[in-house]
């Protein structure tokens, strides 16, 4: 299934490029073409580690047929995610129409003698940056509830399935989400509140560079500058990912987690496991795709019927970037509980490499072989089962 769906992706990935690059989208075509070459060239050095990441989504999968409610509260939390992102939609549609009457414009003469209008409108930049805000922290946050809602149910899997005393709560799900939305919830929304920031300063420099014209330095700082905000937001998103695990199961405030987290992977080695399996990579692949295919089907669509309040074209970029930004949210939230239960079961194992020889030895015999170093010696498991 890895196989199909990376070739997939990267078939329909340069496909659409092609596309963009004929319907002269430069900079889209640009991009989508050099990522499907790229991730074309990463299978020669990826394809060794698909054994290992088939025998995680096994695992994953098999946690989801135990407790089918996380597939049910992924569907939930996908029709919320939905509902938003239509008021949202609307709201920032209003938002730029409302906005239209604080236009202000000016004459001036260039140094040719020749008359021209320059026009501004800070109080409509302002409330763009406002909505770009709002949506990536309220998706953020929706996403991250859930991310901890079901590590929360996988956690609990990992450490009781099979244990003596059998499993803390009937509803493992339901509890789970009540603590993610009550103890943890302030934890999730200071960690949502991080990336969110770093993504709306991402989008004002991709307008910058849009609206760059001819002005190339321009265009290579906003370029340049937004290159490093992405590595630091990749960044900040992976020790996210894995701190709201530790929050999941212990509750611990947010900062606190991601410095226990951190140092638990990098001293136990399973840093090693989380850059060999090429789950994330699929998903993040799948999440690029349908959110370029859905910005097509929207330039598309604003292209053919144009519009009237699209006369002049000034919206086009916007609602190229909301489908992109919405659909990419949106698949994201689908496939959340694949992403979760795998980054759950590698925290889980730097906890506790013992539970894991109980409930999923197949798994357990491989990291032993391939990955020694993680399952080496014997912690201490005084804390392992504090959080139920």
């Amino acid at each position: 299934m890895l196989v199909v769906s990376f070739w997939f992706s990267v078939f329909v990935m340069i496909g659409t490029g092609a596309y963009y690059l004929a319907a002269k989208i430069w900079f889209a075509g640009g991009i989508m073409i050099i990522f499907g070459i790229f991730y074309a060239l990463m299978w020669f050095s990826w394809r060794h580690r698909i054994p290992f990441s088939k025998l995680v989504l096994q695992t994953v999968c098999r946690i989801t047929r135990r407790f089918p409610s996380t597939m049910v509260i992924s569907l939930v939390f996908l029709l919320i995610q939905t509902a938003y992102s239509a008021l949202w939609s609307l709201a920032f549609a209003g938002s730029f129409k409302h906005m239209e009457q604080y236009q202000s414009c000016s004459q001036h003469t260039d140094r040719n003698g020749r008359p021209y209008q320059s026009c501004s409108n800070p109080k409509e930049i302002l409330a763009w940056v406002y909505m770009v805000f709002s949506f990536y922290w309220t998706s953020s946050v929706i996403l991250n509830v859930l991310h901890t809602t079901i590590s929360g149910t996988f956690a609990t899997y990992y450490f009781f399935e099979g244990a003596p005393g059998g499993y803390p709560t009937k509803h493992v799900t339901l509890s789970s989400l009540k603590r993610s939305t009550t103890n943890s919830f302030g934890s999730i929304c200071f960690g949502s509140l991080i990336v969110a920031l770093i993504q709306t300063v991402r989008s004002i420099l991709r307008a910058i560079r849009g609206q760059g014209g001819d002005n190339i330095a321009v265009q290579l700082i906003a370029c340049c500058v937004d290159c490093i905000l992405g590595c630091i937001e990749g960044l900040v998103e992976f020790f996210n990912k894995y701190a709201y695990v530790e929050i999941a199961i212990y509750g611990k405030p947010f900062t606190q987690a991601a410095k226990d987290t951190w140092s638990l992977i990098k001293d136990r080695g399973v840093d090693a496991l989380i850059n060999d399996c090429l789950i994330g990579n699929v998903l993040q692949m799948g999440s690029f795709l349908c959110a370029a295919v859905v910005a097509l089907i929207a330039w598309l669509y604003i292209t053919i019927t144009k519009p009237e309040y699209n006369s002049t074209g000034s919206y086009t970029p916007p609602i190229i970037l909301s489908a992109f930004i919405i659909a990419m949210s949106m698949f994201m939230v689908l496939l959340k509980c694949i992403d979760s239960g795998a980054a759950t079961t590698f925290v889980c194992l730097a906890e506790d490499p013992e539970a894991m020889e109980r409930n999923n030895p197949e798994l357990f015999r491989m990291v032993r072989e391939t990955y020694p170093q993680v399952v080496r010696g014997v912690r201490d498991t005084n804390n392992s089962h504090n959080a139920y």
